[in-house]
Formats: C-alpha cells, structure tokens, sequence
C-alpha cells in the first residue's frame, strides 16, 4: 500500500469534507501516514499553501519515505511543478487523486477508455508552460535541423493517443446506441439510479434482483467505500406480469473533475432514456443535502434534470427517522429491510404501471392496427389466432377500458 501525506489548506476547512477527503484516499489503496493543515488567509498562487508550511512539509518529507504528498483543493499545473521541484516528490491534487481511483477501479473497455482519455486531457493541460522535459532529440540527416524538444513530442504522443481513444469511444457509443435501440423495441420501461457515490445504489440493485428472484450471478458488486461502482449496469425485473429494466450508474461526488464528467457523459446520458430517475441519498451522512445539490447540479450539467425522480432515503436504519415511510416524492427505507424493498416497489410500480384490468379481447384481422397501438398501449400477455380475429389476454390500463370494450369477450 502506498504511503502518502495529505495537506488540508482552505480558507475554511469542514470536518465533514475532510473526512470525505480521507475516504477517497483510502478508496485509492493509499495509507495516510501524515496530515498538515492549514487555514489560509489567502492563497499562495505558486504554491497554494504558505512558505512555513511548505518548509515543514519538506522537513518531514526529508526524514520520511513516502509516495506522494495529496492535495485536498486543486492546484494549478504552475503550483503542482513548483511544489514537486521543492520537495522532490509526486504530488496529485483533488482531481488527480479521482481519476486515479476510476484508472484503478474501472473494469469495461468504455470505462477505462474514458479514464485515459481524462487524463491525457488533464496532462496536455499540465505541459502548457512547463520545462520539465526540455532536452532535444538528437539530429541526424540534412533535412532534420537541431531536433525538437522533448516536450513538444509529449504534446504530440498525447494528442495522437486522445484522437485514438476518441475514436474507440464513438465506436463504442454506436453500439451502446444500438443496444439502446434494441432495448427501446423492446417497450421494457427503464428505471436509473443515481446519486452520490456509498449512498448504496448498489445495495438497492442486489435487493430488487433478490426481491424478483433473479441468480446470484445478476448481482452487482457492492461494497462500502467511495466509487465501489464505475461501470454501468442493467438488469432484468421481473414482479409478476410487469417487468422493467433497472440500472445502476456510477456515483457522482463533490468537485468531480471536470474531464471525468465530459468523459462519462455518454455513459451516463443512458438516464436520459430513463422513464423513472431515482436519487438513492444517504441519510446517515450529516450534510446529505449538499449531497443532493452534488447530484442535482450534475444532472443538469449532463442535461438531464428533468425526468420524473423519486427520492430514497436509505440507511435510515443508522438514524432516527421511522422507516419505511412515505411523504410526497421522499420515501424512507433501510435497503437491509425487506419491508422497505416491498414499498420501494409499490413506488415504482404506481409510477411505472398505470391502474390495469385483466381482460380478453378478440381483434378482427381487417383490424390489425389496434393490434399494433395495443402493443404500445399494454401489455399483451397472450395471443392466440382464431378464424374470426386475433385473441389477446391482456393487463389493460384502466383509462382504455371503454376504448376497446367493443373488442372484449
């Protein structure tokens, strides 16, 4: 395991954003053996912190063996140079310390495409004004010159790596968008979960699956840290006659890198196909709130804040609020309670399944095209073909009852 320190210098510096701060760390596998804080009066543009403080940093670095130094705030390419020069150390900020968790996380061949190419946004960024490689090649040949710089041929291994991993992506989204076609024709409604990351969306998914009997196999993995999820999910519901698609998206959190949320946008646009949103928030967390501006300013930032969303409350089982309980879009629940999947269901049921009636109906074939508008319209969970028309058995929402009482028998 990796041993870092990590400074903490703010203007204002809040337990529960320091403590959040830990948790990333140790979801990187990173061991915190030191911690400097400092409240800052202003910031130092080349180096954030103040001289002091960056001089007993790099006393201590001078009698300790470590990795790296971290960064809670991020800095700018000029202050992380400076501060690597000083102490002679690796030093990765907010951001560096996310994307290095997605690199070490993400398992699909889309994920861990979009990790790399947020990062190699992120250094072609760092090269702009930087002279930590210098040095020419050497020159051979009448029609070479002097050679060039070495970093100008970073910038051009970078860029050619972003246009090859681009391209890869939009290939990959033309068969996600294929997959998605397929799932449309398929008139399975779809339902998204999202919010912050541990909130227990995972949680959430493996109850549903257990709730409808589905194999273990179907689980998602779940575990209690920060970005435990980073691919995409979706699974198969099925409550009877009535059966949806649920998937499971990665967690958003505070100050998520900017690259990151360009890179997964295609991913996690899946939601704007989404007939129901549902914002898994967890209430053991002191602050949740803000927790749901987080998720409530990426949606909008992704363009998708505008869907129907049910609010779940989970973990309330580590808090005082009575579960399972319901007030207006907010239910409450504890996702370890049977209880509490059963009413989660009902939500998503009274807004997935409008009211139905179980009915038999016979289509005269000189009028297929009420078969074709009962496909959209219900759900058809027999058909037989007869002399005199084509016979249905059908779950029929109850507003089209007089619609095609006509047809019934």
């Amino acid at each position: 395991m990796e041993q870092v320190a990590v400074v903490f210098g703010a203007q204002t510096l809040h337990e529960e954003d320091i403590q959040e701060f830990k948790e990333l760390v140790a979801a990187c596998d990173m061991e915190i053996v030191q911690e400097f804080r400092q409240v800052l009066r202003q910031i130092h543009g080349n180096t954030w912190i103040g001289k002091g403080k960056c001089a007993e940093i790099h006393t201590f670095l001078q009698a300790h063996a470590l990795d790296a130094v971290l960064f809670f705030n991020d800095l700018s390419p000029l202050q992380i140079r400076n501060l690597e020069a000083y102490w002679n150390i690796n030093v990765m900020d907010r951001s560096d310390l996310i994307l290095e968790i997605f690199a070490r996380r993400a398992k699909s061949k889309a994920a861990r495409l979009q990790i790399e190419n947020a990062q190699l946004k992120r250094q072609r960024s760092r090269l702009i004004g930087s002279k930590k490689h210098l040095g020419r090649q050497s020159a051979s040949g009448q029609n070479k010159g002097l050679g060039e710089k070495q970093l100008e041929l970073d910038r051009r291994r970078i860029a050619s790596r972003i246009v090859s991993t681009t391209r890869e992506l939009k290939q990959l989204e033309k068969t996600r968008m294929t997959q998605r076609n397929a799932r449309l024709q398929s008139r399975l409604p779809l339902v998204s979960l999202i919010g912050y990351t541990n909130a227990g969306k995972s949680t959430i998914m493996n109850a549903l699956l257990q709730y409808s009997n589905s194999s273990k196999e179907k689980y998602v993995y779940e575990k209690d840290m920060l970005f435990a999820t980073l691919d995409t999910s979706l699974r198969r519901i099925d409550l009877g006659h009535q059966s949806f698609l649920l998937s499971d998206t990665v967690g958003f959190v505070r100050d998520l890198p900017h690259e990151l949320i360009e890179a997964f946008h295609s991913t996690l646009e899946e939601a704007c196909y989404a007939d129901l949103l549902i914002e898994v928030i967890d209430t053991s967390y002191a602050d949740y709130e803000q927790q749901m501006k987080v998720t409530s300013d990426t949606l909008q930032a992704l363009h998708i804040g505008n869907l129907p969303i049910l609010h779940v409350f989970n973990k309330c089982d580590q808090t005082d609020i009575p579960y399972p309980s319901m007030h207006g879009e907010h239910l409450f629940i504890s996702a370890k309670n049977k209880e509490c999947i059963e009413e989660l269901i009902n939500q998503i049921r009274l807004r997935l399944f409008p009211p139905t009636t179980m009915v038999k109906l016979c289509i005269p074939y000189e009028k297929s095209n009420l078969y074709g508008r009962l496909l959209t319209q219900a759900q058809i969970l027999q058909r037989d073909d007869f002399e005199d028309g084509i016979h249905l058995e059908v779950a029929l929402p109850n507003d089209l009852l007089e619609t095609y009482k006509a047809y019934m028998h």
